[in-house]
């Protein structure tokens, strides 16, 4: 099949990140794709990775991420599954673009774009919050460079623009992010 013969679907369907353990082990992963189709009305491909070596010299994988490779779609349901992601695998499952596109025009209660009351998401996204091009001229950040340079800075952002408060612990104040 060539370029041109691929149906065009908007929005588009969403090919999601992998997810670690313990999130797919604790269902963490499957929640959100099944919300995610069923609330955007799309189709969700959700490969979680295998096992993987460390470095070119290693003798032995992790395996860090659970398997649980998914495709869910429009109305939340797993059409395609493998659960476990130890080496090389794959999924399969349908994908029905001529149902999704009968499904958004027709869909009474349960196509919920149509439904969408954009104006009350310009508070979060009328400015960026996540850090544009955040590894073009670098290599990736470890785990403590990652939560210092992106994570505590998002949320920051998140609470500086009211959009979140800041926790208290029963009824003593929260510490103050970085």
């Amino acid at each position: 099949m060539n370029s041109s013969s691929i149906p065009k679907v908007r929005p588009k369907n969403y090919d999601r990140a992998s997810y670690p353990h313990p999130h797919t082990g604790n269902e963490f992963f499957e929640i959100q794709n099944r919300a995610r189709a069923l609330d955007n009305n799309f189709f969700v491909v959700a490969p979680n990775m295998g096992a993987y070596y460390h470095d070119a010299q290693a003798d032995l994988p992790f395996d860090t991420f659970g398997g649980r490779s998914m495709i869910v779609d429009y109305k939340g349901r797993i059409v395609g599954r493998h659960d476990y992601g130890a080496g090389s695998s794959y999924v399969a499952g349908t994908i029905d673009i001529a149902a999704l596109r009968d499904h958004r025009t027709r869909a009474q209660w349960d196509n919920w774009l149509k439904d969408l009351r954009t104006e009350v998401y310009q508070t979060i996204y009328e400015q960026p919050v996540y850090p544009k091009n955040l590894y073009l001229d670098r290599a990736p950040c470890n785990h403590a460079e990652f939560r210092r340079k992106a994570i505590d800075r998002q949320i920051a952002k998140m609470v500086e623009r009211d959009i979140w408060a800041e926790p208290s612990a029963y009824g003593t104040e929260a510490p103050k992010r970085r």
